[in-house]
């Protein structure tokens, strides 16, 4: 939680502090955020064809696990 002192001449003079709550950060959203920063460290470390390389191999990956998902979620529903 971050805590910020209020010192400007606004209506709400008597409040001295306002607390900011910060939402809780969801994993989808961690996931993307994830992502974003592995790409930018990928533009930097690797060569276009190596990136397509690797976002091909990470988009099969993803499919492969979802596929996987499927599977055990019925094998699950089947018992």
């Amino acid at each position: 939680m971050m805590l910020m002192t209020d010192n400007s001449n606004s209506a709400n003079k008597g409040d001295s502090a306002i607390a900011l709550l910060e939402p809780p950060v969801s994993t989808e959203l961690a996931d993307v955020e994830h992502q974003v920063r592995l790409l930018k460290v990928m533009k930097s470390l690797y060569q276009v064809d190596q990136q397509a390389k690797f976002l091909h191999l990470q988009a099969e990956t993803n499919s492969l696990l979802e596929q996987l998902q499927a599977l055990k979620g019925q094998r699950d529903s089947s018992i």
